[in-house]
């Protein structure tokens, strides 16, 4: 059955955009059919992938929010990873930010793509994950993709201020349900960039588990902080591709064994 997954944060450089990559690609290494739709203006994972969003033509989530009329597939590119032939993307441009503006007046501006993932659901069923990135915002846009998800998960990195956002996403997103009398849908936190020798991720984590609230949500694998991670934006390629054999890629293994079980 179909899960969608959104991968939500306040904070910048929590490193949720390559938690994205990872994740979807092992999900397709594993023989899942994945669509990553990036709604992140900064389009960093459509650029991860390879795709110029500047070329004549192009389709974009930009233009699915803007024209409901036009056909998933259009805007769909398929097997950008050669290795990963049933990882599929629709991608996002520089333009987002000049959409958010125009939706925000549009009655039930938060149901835009339910809506529209309800009208051509034959489409969006052939996959068995849909993994949004976001941008660190409560945008309507990424309202849009929250409403539309089984499953948000808060990526955070270490430190006071990934607190002070992990806690505010939470409560904004709290109020947002209210007000929209639908479920919360937040059913994981996952901790990025840990670092054994470090005591202030040591704290980080002592803190969130004595948290009752943080604690429910705390996914037991933590991705530590490795340079590699990062190798894998310039190589345009998941991290399963490259450090299959890793520690990192056994951490985002059991992550996704965890996020698989919740969802």
């Amino acid at each position: 059955m179909r899960k969608i997954i959104t991968f939500g944060t306040l904070k910048g450089g929590t490193g949720k955009s390559t938690t994205v990559f990872s994740t979807a690609g092992i999900l397709a290494e594993r023989g899942y059919r994945v669509l990553i739709v990036d709604v992140d203006p900064q389009a960093n994972i459509t650029s991860n992938l390879g795709i110029d969003e500047t070329v004549g033509g192009y389709l974009g989530i930009k233009e699915l929010f803007e024209d409901e009329r036009i056909h998933p597939e259009k805007a769909i590119i398929k097997g950008p990873i050669n290795e990963l032939p049933s990882l599929d993307i629709i991608g996002a441009s520089m333009g987002l930010t000049s959409t958010e503006m125009r939706i925000i007046s549009y009655p039930g501006r938060e149901y835009l793509l339910k809506k529209y993932f309800r009208k051509y659901s034959s489409t969006f069923n052939n996959y068995d994950y849909i993994i949004f990135d976001t941008n660190p915002s409560m945008s309507i846009i990424n309202q849009n993709s929250f409403v539309v998800s089984d499953a948000i998960v808060i990526v955070s990195d270490i430190g006071i201020n990934a607190l002070k956002g992990l806690e505010l996403f939470v409560a904004l997103w709290e109020d947002i349900v209210d007000r929209l009398d639908i479920d919360n849908n937040i059913k994981g936190l996952l901790i990025n960039k840990y670092n054994l020798r470090s005591s202030i991720s040591k704290e980080f984590v002592e803190y969130c588990q004595e948290e009752e609230d943080i604690r429910r949500l705390l996914f037991h694998s933590f991705i530590p902080a490795d340079e590699r991670i990062s190798e894998c934006e310039l190589s345009r390629k998941p991290l399963n591709l490259i450090y299959k054999n890793s520690e990192v890629c056994d951490r985002y293994n059991a992550f996704i064994d965890e996020l698989i079980s919740r969802v």
